[in-house]
Protein backbone atom coordinates (compact mmCIF):
# COMPACT_ATOMS: atom_id res chain seq x y z
CA UNK A 1 0.00 0.00 0.00
CA UNK A 2 1.55 3.54 -0.90
CA UNK A 3 0.84 6.09 2.40
CA UNK A 4 0.90 9.13 1.43
CA UNK A 5 2.85 11.84 3.39
CA UNK A 6 0.31 14.44 4.94
CA UNK A 7 1.12 17.58 6.85
CA UNK A 8 -1.58 19.31 9.11
CA UNK A 9 -4.85 19.66 6.85
CA UNK A 10 -7.35 22.59 7.76
CA UNK A 11 -10.83 23.31 6.31
CA UNK A 12 -10.56 20.60 3.95
CA UNK A 13 -14.04 20.47 1.66
CA UNK A 14 -16.63 17.75 2.51
CA UNK A 15 -16.78 17.01 -0.90
CA UNK A 16 -13.32 15.76 -0.84
CA UNK A 17 -13.94 12.81 1.32
CA UNK A 18 -10.41 11.28 1.55
CA UNK A 19 -8.92 15.31 2.90
CA UNK A 20 -11.59 15.36 5.49
CA UNK A 21 -10.69 12.01 6.85
CA UNK A 22 -7.18 12.90 6.66
CA UNK A 23 -7.64 16.13 8.56
CA UNK A 24 -10.05 13.49 11.12
CA UNK A 25 -7.02 11.46 11.65
CA UNK A 26 -4.70 14.06 12.31
CA UNK A 27 -7.25 15.26 15.38
CA UNK A 28 -7.55 12.27 17.20
CA UNK A 29 -4.10 10.84 16.59
CA UNK A 30 -4.74 7.89 14.96
CA UNK A 31 -5.81 6.22 11.40
CA UNK A 32 -9.79 6.99 10.10
CA UNK A 33 -11.78 4.96 8.35
CA UNK A 34 -15.67 6.27 6.51
CA UNK A 35 -17.82 2.79 6.26
CA UNK A 36 -21.08 3.12 4.51
CA UNK A 37 -23.57 0.26 5.29
CA UNK A 38 -24.75 -0.16 1.49
CA UNK A 39 -21.35 0.14 -0.12
CA UNK A 40 -18.38 -0.91 2.46
CA UNK A 41 -15.68 1.36 2.86
CA UNK A 42 -15.94 4.60 1.15
CA UNK A 43 -12.61 6.64 2.33
CA UNK A 44 -9.69 5.81 4.77
CA UNK A 45 -7.01 8.69 6.12
CA UNK A 46 -3.61 8.00 4.07
CA UNK A 47 -1.06 9.64 6.84
CA UNK A 48 2.01 8.40 7.47
CA UNK A 49 0.30 6.70 10.80
CA UNK A 50 1.07 2.72 11.13
CA UNK A 51 -1.96 0.36 10.83
CA UNK A 52 -2.89 -2.89 11.97
CA UNK A 53 -3.44 -5.51 9.65
CA UNK A 54 -7.04 -6.45 10.23
CA UNK A 55 -7.44 -2.24 8.84
CA UNK A 56 -5.18 -2.96 6.26
CA UNK A 57 -7.06 -6.01 4.59
CA UNK A 58 -10.01 -4.21 4.78
CA UNK A 59 -8.63 -1.20 2.94
CA UNK A 60 -7.10 -3.46 0.09
CA UNK A 61 -10.38 -5.65 0.34
CA UNK A 62 -13.12 -2.90 0.54
CA UNK A 63 -14.70 -5.28 2.91
CA UNK A 64 -14.31 -7.13 6.32
CA UNK A 65 -12.08 -10.03 6.59
CA UNK A 66 -13.67 -13.50 6.14
CA UNK A 67 -11.70 -14.64 9.78
CA UNK A 68 -13.60 -15.06 12.77
CA UNK A 69 -11.63 -12.83 14.91
CA UNK A 70 -13.07 -10.45 12.70
CA UNK A 71 -16.53 -11.53 12.37
CA UNK A 72 -16.84 -10.96 16.33
CA UNK A 73 -15.62 -7.80 16.14
CA UNK A 74 -18.93 -7.28 13.47
CA UNK A 75 -21.05 -8.33 15.82
CA UNK A 76 -19.88 -6.00 18.68
CA UNK A 77 -19.90 -2.91 16.32
CA UNK A 78 -23.27 -3.89 15.23
CA UNK A 79 -24.44 -4.12 18.75
CA UNK A 80 -23.06 -0.24 19.30
CA UNK A 81 -24.53 0.66 16.00
CA UNK A 82 -27.98 -0.61 17.52
CA UNK A 83 -27.81 0.40 20.88
CA UNK A 84 -28.48 4.21 19.81
CA UNK A 85 -25.16 5.40 21.43
CA UNK A 86 -23.38 8.47 19.55
CA UNK A 87 -20.03 7.00 20.30
CA UNK A 88 -18.51 3.64 21.86
CA UNK A 89 -15.45 1.57 21.84
CA UNK A 90 -13.93 -1.54 21.14
CA UNK A 91 -11.43 -3.32 23.69
CA UNK A 92 -8.18 -4.52 21.29
CA UNK A 93 -8.43 -7.66 19.69
CA UNK A 94 -4.56 -9.18 20.41
CA UNK A 95 -2.89 -10.29 16.91
CA UNK A 96 -5.78 -8.78 14.89
CA UNK A 97 -6.35 -4.90 15.71
CA UNK A 98 -5.68 -2.78 18.02
CA UNK A 99 -8.57 -0.07 20.56
CA UNK A 100 -11.23 1.01 17.96
CA UNK A 101 -13.38 4.14 18.42
CA UNK A 102 -16.78 4.28 16.40
CA UNK A 103 -19.36 6.85 15.81
CA UNK A 104 -22.79 6.04 13.79
CA UNK A 105 -23.62 8.42 11.05
CA UNK A 106 -27.27 8.69 10.82
CA UNK A 107 -29.72 10.72 8.68
CA UNK A 108 -32.93 11.38 9.49
CA UNK A 109 -32.49 9.49 13.01
CA UNK A 110 -31.47 5.82 10.51
CA UNK A 111 -27.95 4.70 10.49
CA UNK A 112 -26.64 4.99 7.08
CA UNK A 113 -22.63 4.41 7.78
CA UNK A 114 -19.78 4.57 10.68
CA UNK A 115 -16.22 6.19 11.28
CA UNK A 116 -13.90 4.02 12.69
CA UNK A 117 -10.78 5.69 14.34
CA UNK A 118 -7.72 2.97 15.40
CA UNK A 119 -5.00 2.79 17.92
CA UNK A 120 -2.99 1.50 16.35
CA UNK A 121 -0.77 4.46 15.73
CA UNK A 122 -0.27 5.03 19.51
CA UNK A 123 -2.97 6.66 22.26
CA UNK A 124 -5.51 8.60 21.10
CA UNK A 125 -6.13 12.09 22.00
CA UNK A 126 -7.91 12.21 25.46
CA UNK A 127 -11.29 14.17 23.93
CA UNK A 128 -11.00 11.55 20.98
CA UNK A 129 -14.76 10.78 21.35
CA UNK A 130 -15.66 14.10 21.57
CA UNK A 131 -14.03 14.77 18.37
CA UNK A 132 -15.42 11.52 16.37
CA UNK A 133 -18.97 12.29 17.60
CA UNK A 134 -18.74 15.84 15.78
CA UNK A 135 -17.34 14.53 12.88
CA UNK A 136 -19.89 12.11 12.54
CA UNK A 137 -22.67 14.79 12.25
CA UNK A 138 -20.44 16.27 9.68
CA UNK A 139 -19.71 13.34 7.68
CA UNK A 140 -23.98 12.66 7.72
CA UNK A 141 -23.73 16.05 5.32
CA UNK A 142 -21.78 13.74 2.92
CA UNK A 143 -23.48 10.64 2.97
CA UNK A 144 -26.90 13.15 2.04
CA UNK A 145 -24.80 14.43 -0.95
CA UNK A 146 -23.70 11.09 -2.07
CA UNK A 147 -27.23 9.57 -1.76
CA UNK A 148 -28.47 12.06 -4.17
CA UNK A 149 -25.41 11.63 -6.60
CA UNK A 150 -25.89 7.99 -6.48
CA UNK A 151 -29.51 7.90 -7.01
CA UNK A 152 -29.29 9.89 -9.74
CA UNK A 153 -26.20 7.40 -10.82
CA UNK A 154 -28.24 4.62 -10.29
CA UNK A 155 -31.57 6.42 -12.21
CA UNK A 156 -28.94 6.66 -15.54
CA UNK A 157 -27.57 3.11 -15.68
CA UNK A 158 -31.38 1.67 -15.16
CA UNK A 159 -32.07 3.59 -17.91
CA UNK A 160 -29.51 1.56 -19.74
CA UNK A 161 -30.48 -1.19 -18.62
CA UNK A 162 -34.00 -1.21 -19.40
CA UNK A 163 -33.41 0.36 -22.61
CA UNK A 164 -30.54 -2.35 -23.80
CA UNK A 165 -28.88 0.43 -24.88
CA UNK A 166 -25.39 -0.44 -22.72
CA UNK A 167 -22.55 -3.14 -22.93
CA UNK A 168 -24.33 -5.99 -19.68
CA UNK A 169 -20.96 -6.14 -18.88
CA UNK A 170 -20.52 -2.09 -18.32
CA UNK A 171 -24.04 -2.75 -16.15
CA UNK A 172 -23.15 -5.70 -13.92
CA UNK A 173 -20.35 -3.71 -13.19
CA UNK A 174 -22.02 -0.64 -12.24
CA UNK A 175 -24.88 -2.32 -10.42
CA UNK A 176 -23.23 -4.66 -8.61
CA UNK A 177 -24.75 -8.03 -9.89
CA UNK A 178 -23.49 -10.91 -12.34
CA UNK A 179 -23.96 -10.50 -15.84
CA UNK A 180 -26.42 -14.01 -15.40
CA UNK A 181 -28.46 -12.78 -12.94
CA UNK A 182 -32.74 -13.62 -13.77
CA UNK A 183 -34.45 -10.34 -14.01
CA UNK A 184 -38.08 -9.55 -14.09
CA UNK A 185 -39.18 -5.72 -14.90
CA UNK A 186 -42.76 -4.75 -13.58
CA UNK A 187 -43.98 -2.01 -14.87
CA UNK A 188 -46.54 0.37 -12.37
CA UNK A 189 -48.65 2.32 -14.19
CA UNK A 190 -49.84 5.16 -11.86
CA UNK A 191 -51.10 7.96 -14.47
CA UNK A 192 -48.92 10.58 -13.03
CA UNK A 193 -51.32 10.89 -9.89
CA UNK A 194 -49.22 12.50 -7.06
CA UNK A 195 -50.22 10.70 -4.31
CA UNK A 196 -49.76 7.21 -6.41
CA UNK A 197 -46.23 8.11 -7.05
CA UNK A 198 -45.14 8.99 -3.27
CA UNK A 199 -47.52 5.55 -2.42
CA UNK A 200 -45.52 3.51 -4.72
CA UNK A 201 -41.81 4.69 -4.03
CA UNK A 202 -42.97 4.56 -0.03
CA UNK A 203 -44.50 0.72 -0.12
CA UNK A 204 -42.19 -1.45 -3.34
CA UNK A 205 -39.16 -1.93 -1.25
CA UNK A 206 -41.14 -3.05 2.00
CA UNK A 207 -43.95 -5.36 -0.28
CA UNK A 208 -40.71 -7.17 -2.05
CA UNK A 209 -38.77 -7.63 0.61
CA UNK A 210 -41.71 -9.20 2.48
CA UNK A 211 -41.77 -11.47 -0.45
CA UNK A 212 -38.11 -12.19 -0.37
CA UNK A 213 -37.55 -10.38 -3.69
CA UNK A 214 -34.67 -7.89 -4.61
CA UNK A 215 -35.51 -5.21 -6.23
CA UNK A 216 -34.57 -1.76 -7.94
CA UNK A 217 -36.96 1.24 -8.72
CA UNK A 218 -37.15 2.96 -11.66
CA UNK A 219 -39.37 6.97 -11.49
CA UNK A 220 -41.12 7.15 -15.50
CA UNK A 221 -43.85 9.92 -16.49
CA UNK A 222 -47.00 7.86 -15.79
CA UNK A 223 -45.45 4.45 -14.35
CA UNK A 224 -42.68 3.32 -12.24
CA UNK A 225 -40.71 0.18 -13.13
CA UNK A 226 -40.17 -2.12 -10.64
CA UNK A 227 -36.74 -4.01 -11.34
CA UNK A 228 -36.77 -7.65 -9.35
CA UNK A 229 -33.25 -9.76 -9.45
CA UNK A 230 -32.27 -12.74 -8.61
CA UNK A 231 -28.63 -13.87 -8.56
CA UNK A 232 -29.22 -18.17 -7.56
CA UNK A 233 -31.76 -18.72 -10.31
CA UNK A 234 -34.06 -19.81 -7.35
CA UNK A 235 -37.01 -21.96 -8.58
CA UNK A 236 -39.40 -19.69 -6.99
CA UNK A 237 -38.81 -16.23 -8.50
CA UNK A 238 -41.53 -16.35 -11.01
CA UNK A 239 -44.14 -17.04 -8.11
CA UNK A 240 -42.42 -14.37 -5.89
CA UNK A 241 -42.69 -11.57 -8.00
CA UNK A 242 -46.19 -12.55 -9.42
CA UNK A 243 -46.95 -11.93 -5.82
CA UNK A 244 -45.55 -8.40 -5.36
CA UNK A 245 -47.46 -7.58 -8.49
CA UNK A 246 -50.40 -8.56 -6.69
CA UNK A 247 -49.33 -6.93 -3.52
CA UNK A 248 -48.77 -3.77 -5.42
CA UNK A 249 -51.90 -3.81 -6.95
CA UNK A 250 -53.83 -4.29 -3.98
CA UNK A 251 -52.33 -0.75 -2.44
CA UNK A 252 -54.61 0.72 -4.44
CA UNK A 253 -57.38 0.19 -6.78
CA UNK A 254 -56.22 2.76 -9.13
CA UNK A 255 -53.00 1.12 -10.04
CA UNK A 256 -52.35 -1.06 -12.44
CA UNK A 257 -49.20 -3.70 -12.87
CA UNK A 258 -47.75 -5.53 -15.69
CA UNK A 259 -45.33 -8.50 -15.21
CA UNK A 260 -43.00 -9.25 -17.76
CA UNK A 261 -41.12 -12.39 -19.02
CA UNK A 262 -37.91 -13.59 -17.06
CA UNK A 263 -34.93 -12.75 -18.36
CA UNK A 264 -31.51 -15.29 -17.91
CA UNK A 265 -29.45 -12.43 -18.54
CA UNK A 266 -28.57 -8.55 -17.63
CA UNK A 267 -28.32 -8.02 -21.11
CA UNK A 268 -32.57 -9.38 -22.01
CA UNK A 269 -33.90 -7.05 -19.06
CA UNK A 270 -35.19 -4.86 -21.43
CA UNK A 271 -37.33 -7.51 -23.13
CA UNK A 272 -39.09 -8.09 -20.00
CA UNK A 273 -39.68 -4.32 -19.29
CA UNK A 274 -40.89 -4.91 -23.49
CA UNK A 275 -43.32 -7.46 -22.03
CA UNK A 276 -44.38 -5.51 -18.91
CA UNK A 277 -45.29 -2.33 -20.81
CA UNK A 278 -47.29 -4.31 -23.45
CA UNK A 279 -49.33 -5.80 -20.47
CA UNK A 280 -49.80 -2.43 -19.01
CA UNK A 281 -51.09 -1.68 -22.19
CA UNK A 282 -53.55 -4.12 -22.30
CA UNK A 283 -54.96 -3.58 -18.95
CA UNK A 284 -55.51 -0.07 -19.68
CA UNK A 285 -58.14 -0.97 -22.34
CA UNK A 286 -59.59 -4.13 -20.06
CA UNK A 287 -60.80 -2.47 -16.86
CA UNK A 288 -62.03 -5.78 -15.80
CA UNK A 289 -58.37 -6.90 -14.95
CA UNK A 290 -55.55 -4.53 -12.65
CA UNK A 291 -52.77 -7.09 -12.18
CA UNK A 292 -51.08 -9.51 -15.41
CA UNK A 293 -48.16 -11.15 -16.69
CA UNK A 294 -46.76 -11.80 -20.13
CA UNK A 295 -47.49 -15.56 -19.34
CA UNK A 296 -51.08 -15.24 -17.90
CA UNK A 297 -52.17 -12.20 -20.98
CA UNK A 298 -50.14 -13.60 -23.94
CA UNK A 299 -52.63 -14.27 -26.17
CA UNK A 300 -54.52 -11.40 -25.80
CA UNK A 301 -51.04 -8.86 -25.93
CA UNK A 302 -50.69 -10.49 -29.11
CA UNK A 303 -54.06 -9.60 -30.64
CA UNK A 304 -53.67 -6.06 -29.24
CA UNK A 305 -50.11 -5.22 -30.91
CA UNK A 306 -51.70 -7.27 -34.03
CA UNK A 307 -54.33 -5.16 -34.42
CA UNK A 308 -52.14 -1.82 -33.44
CA UNK A 309 -50.01 -3.15 -36.40
CA UNK A 310 -53.60 -3.80 -38.55
CA UNK A 311 -54.54 0.02 -37.45
CA UNK A 312 -51.03 1.22 -38.62
CA UNK A 313 -51.77 1.08 -41.99
CA UNK A 314 -52.27 3.52 -44.92
CA UNK A 315 -55.73 1.41 -45.98
CA UNK A 316 -56.63 0.89 -42.59
CA UNK A 317 -58.96 -2.45 -42.47
CA UNK A 318 -62.75 -2.04 -42.62
CA UNK A 319 -64.27 -4.77 -40.65
CA UNK A 320 -67.70 -6.48 -40.70
CA UNK A 321 -68.53 -4.37 -37.42
CA UNK A 322 -68.78 -1.38 -39.79
CA UNK A 323 -72.34 -1.88 -40.47
CA UNK A 324 -73.35 -1.65 -36.89
CA UNK A 325 -72.78 1.76 -37.49
CA UNK A 326 -76.97 2.95 -38.24
CA UNK A 327 -77.88 1.34 -34.79
CA UNK A 328 -78.58 3.42 -31.77
CA UNK A 329 -76.13 2.58 -28.46
CA UNK A 330 -78.15 0.15 -26.57
CA UNK A 331 -79.11 -1.93 -30.09
CA UNK A 332 -75.28 -1.87 -30.86
CA UNK A 333 -74.38 -2.83 -27.65
CA UNK A 334 -76.44 -6.01 -27.28
CA UNK A 335 -75.69 -6.84 -30.94
CA UNK A 336 -71.38 -6.72 -29.90
CA UNK A 337 -72.98 -8.72 -26.48
CA UNK A 338 -73.95 -11.30 -28.62
CA UNK A 339 -70.86 -11.89 -30.78
CA UNK A 340 -69.17 -12.09 -28.21
CA UNK A 341 -70.77 -14.67 -26.29
CA UNK A 342 -70.73 -17.00 -29.97
CA UNK A 343 -66.91 -16.62 -29.84
CA UNK A 344 -66.60 -17.07 -26.57
CA UNK A 345 -68.11 -20.09 -26.05
CA UNK A 346 -67.51 -21.67 -29.98
CA UNK A 347 -70.82 -21.27 -30.90
CA UNK A 348 -72.22 -23.28 -28.09
CA UNK A 349 -75.87 -21.45 -28.18
CA UNK A 350 -76.98 -23.05 -24.94
CA UNK A 351 -73.98 -22.42 -22.97
CA UNK A 352 -73.81 -18.40 -24.54
CA UNK A 353 -77.77 -18.16 -23.56
CA UNK A 354 -76.53 -19.55 -19.69
CA UNK A 355 -74.02 -16.63 -19.69
CA UNK A 356 -76.45 -14.29 -20.80
CA UNK A 357 -79.30 -15.40 -18.63
CA UNK A 358 -81.76 -15.90 -21.54
CA UNK A 359 -83.52 -18.80 -23.27
CA UNK A 360 -81.23 -20.55 -26.24
CA UNK A 361 -83.56 -19.96 -28.77
CA UNK A 362 -83.69 -16.34 -27.77
CA UNK A 363 -80.25 -16.34 -28.12
CA UNK A 364 -80.63 -17.95 -31.27
CA UNK A 365 -82.85 -15.20 -32.73
CA UNK A 366 -80.84 -12.07 -31.80
CA UNK A 367 -77.38 -14.00 -33.00
CA UNK A 368 -79.29 -14.15 -36.39
CA UNK A 369 -80.43 -11.56 -36.90
CA UNK A 370 -77.15 -9.34 -35.99
CA UNK A 371 -75.66 -11.52 -38.71
CA UNK A 372 -78.53 -10.50 -41.24
CA UNK A 373 -77.23 -6.72 -40.53
CA UNK A 374 -73.80 -7.52 -40.93
CA UNK A 375 -74.66 -9.26 -43.77
CA UNK A 376 -72.30 -11.90 -43.13
CA UNK A 377 -72.86 -16.26 -43.12
CA UNK A 378 -70.91 -17.36 -39.86
CA UNK A 379 -70.18 -20.63 -41.90
CA UNK A 380 -67.21 -19.11 -43.57
CA UNK A 381 -63.95 -19.19 -41.76
CA UNK A 382 -62.57 -16.45 -43.70
CA UNK A 383 -65.84 -13.93 -42.13
CA UNK A 384 -64.99 -15.61 -38.80
CA UNK A 385 -61.48 -14.63 -38.56
CA UNK A 386 -62.45 -10.71 -40.10
CA UNK A 387 -65.45 -10.72 -36.92
CA UNK A 388 -63.62 -11.90 -34.57
CA UNK A 389 -60.31 -9.59 -35.14
CA UNK A 390 -63.03 -6.75 -36.09
CA UNK A 391 -64.42 -7.74 -31.86
CA UNK A 392 -60.84 -7.84 -30.63
CA UNK A 393 -60.11 -3.98 -31.99
CA UNK A 394 -63.63 -2.82 -30.22
CA UNK A 395 -62.30 -4.57 -27.19
CA UNK A 396 -58.64 -3.22 -27.55
CA UNK A 397 -58.89 0.00 -29.02
CA UNK A 398 -62.48 1.03 -28.83
CA UNK A 399 -63.18 1.43 -32.69
CA UNK A 400 -64.29 -0.75 -35.30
Amino acid sequence: MTITEVSEPAGEPLDDIFAFCNHLAWQVGGPVLIHDLDWGVVAYSTLNQAIDDGRRLIILRRAVPDQEAEREILTRAAEGLASGAEVFGLPPVPGVQERRIIAPVRLMGVVVGSIWVAASAGPLVPNAEDVIRSAAKQASLFFQLQGDVRRRETEVFLRLLLEGRQDEGFLAQYLGVPVTTSFRVLAVWHGGVHDLVQQIESVTGAIASGHGVSVMTLSDVDRAYVIAYDETNDSEFAASTDAVAIAISNADPRLLVGAGRISGRLGQAFQSRSDADAVVAYLRRNARQRVGSHTSLRAGVTLMRLLDILDGQVDQVTGPLHGLAGLDTVDRDEAITTLNAHFTYAGNAAEAARHLHMHPNTFRYRLAKVTDILGIDLEDRETRLLLELDLMRERYTGRS
